[in-house]
């Protein structure tokens, strides 16, 4: 009996396909990650195309759960609801938002992607108009088959002007 066993052991490991070259290997570890790199290329267009229409809850679907938000000039936010509030105080109508993807690095189901970002905004509301300029970093990770934010940061290259006194009475 033993040695039957021992006989179909050694008859499955002769059956099995032979491991995979490491240029093979490379050839699947790039072609992952290209992968990965067109969807949070495509996940990024969204972000932009979610903040020109002021979608603040279709930018926190493009979160994790657990995701955090880093803006700044203001408090971290946690959670997915957390960060939607925040972005609904954030994003004006009328502004826009561009991105330039300077590189994205996949190691994984990980990713971290960084950029350039312009954000314009026509003065409303006795608020001045907004032109800022500045630099982003996000952290992907794969969930389920789907690329989320786990977390977002951005600066500016220089400081916001101060917003304007209240009206006197």
């Amino acid at each position: 009996m033993m040695r039957n066993t021992l006989v179909l052991a050694a008859a499955c490991l002769a059956c099995q396909a032979p491991a995979p070259s490491a240029e093979q290997q490379a050839a699947e570890t790039q072609a992952a990650a290209d992968s990965a790199k067109a969807a949070i290329s495509e996940a990024s267009a969204r972000y932009v195309r979610y903040v020109n229409a002021n979608q603040a809850d279709s930018i926190g679907a493009l979160f994790a759960a657990d995701g955090v938000l880093m803006p700044p000039d203001a408090p971290m936010a946690a959670g997915t609801d957390n960060i939607v509030a925040t972005l609904k105080t954030m994003t004006l109508p009328g502004g826009t938002l561009t991105l330039a993807s300077q590189n994205v690095s996949v190691s994984g189901d990980m990713a971290i992607a960084r950029g350039t970002f312009t954000y314009t905004a026509p003065a409303q509301g006795g608020m001045p108009a907004v032109d800022v300029k500045g630099k982003y970093m996000e952290h992907w990770h794969r969930m389920d088959g789907q690329w989320r934010l786990v977390e977002d940061i951005w600066n500016n290259d220089a400081p916001q002007p101060a917003a304007p006194p209240p009206p006197k009475r």
